[in-house]
């Protein structure tokens, strides 16, 4: 009787829009377990490249948009370092298709109708395209261990998937840095702390008017595949919290009219609306 009471309240997100900010390719080990690292000594390892989507979301709220996560800098072929864009290739960015704005074009949408951006955490594939909306001095959130551990990285000149094109673009824009565990943005917007792929990583939980929920993984989750095994490739940083919050995810994902959105999953545009659709 409760859970029906409390599917019945409105939150004030009417629709989610999810963006196509194009594609990258990388070496299936960074993604999920790869069995070749653990042959015989002396075998050879075969090695396998996949091609996955780069996405983000739009959540139209009566109190304002929230952008998780903005993609891949336009110019990254040109100007990422060419050691990172060889382990990490966009193999597909259209310029008239694949940036912020054509994507939030395509829902009647403008840069200065963003109000708050949402970043999942700091990588190359995540923190692109932020530096569009230093000028509209909008919120930029993200979680202080995200923001310290990006920073010192490439201070040490250890960036790895951090790039500094990215990150210095932000400086002195609007950051809001929250710490713990939880922090509502809006409500039926909710934002929790996950850790295991960077040691600031947080995920997205959302919950619409029409009675449905949808829990955005960021990179905690790369594809389904992952999901299925609770197990992940080379880009794992903290195993303890991994399977904590993966167990959190799969238990949040029982209740009714619950939907978990991996966004690098392969086959994320044949299980997932193109805008101008959306979910609801």
């Amino acid at each position: 009787m409760f859970l029906e009471y409390c599917r019945g309240m409105k939150t004030g997100v009417k629709r989610i829009f999810l963006l196509d900010y194009g594609w990258l390719a990388g070496e299936k080990g960074w993604f999920i377990p790869d069995p070749a690292v653990i042959m015989e000594r002396g075998t050879a390892k075969v090695v396998e490249w996949i091609d996955i989507p780069i996405t983000g979301a739009l959540i139209e709220h009566k109190d304002g948009n929230v952008l998780f996560d903005t993609g891949v800098h336009p110019e990254a072929a040109e100007k990422w370092p060419k050691p990172v864009f060889n382990v990490f290739p966009v193999t597909n960015f259209n310029k008239n298709e694949n940036t912020i704005e054509k994507q939030l074009e395509k829902v009647g949408l403008k840069t200065r109708d963003v109000h708050f951006i949402v970043f999942s955490h700091l990588h190359l594939d995540h923190a692109g395209q932020a530096y569009i909306f230093k000028d509209h001095n909008t919120p930029l959130i993200v979680h202080k261990k995200e923001l310290q551990t990006a920073l010192y990285r490439l201070w040490m000149n250890k960036g790895g998937a951090y790039i500094d094109l990215d990150i210095i673009a932000l400086k002195g824009a609007n950051w809001f840095i929250f710490d713990g565990e939880f922090l509502e943005l809006l409500p039926g917007i909710e934002i929790y702390y996950s850790g295991g792929h960077t040691p600031g990583h947080v995920i997205l939980k959302v919950d619409t008017d029409a009675g449905n929920t949808y829990i955005f993984t960021g990179d905690f989750v790369h594809l389904f595949e992952e999901y299925e095994s609770e197990n992940k490739g080379w880009l794992l940083e903290n195993r303890e919290e991994y399977i904590a919050n993966i167990k959190k995810i799969k238990l949040w994902a029982k209740r009714p009219n619950t939907k978990v959105i991996i966004s690098h999953d392969t086959r994320f545009w044949d299980k997932n609306p193109r805008p101008p659709k959306y979910l609801e």
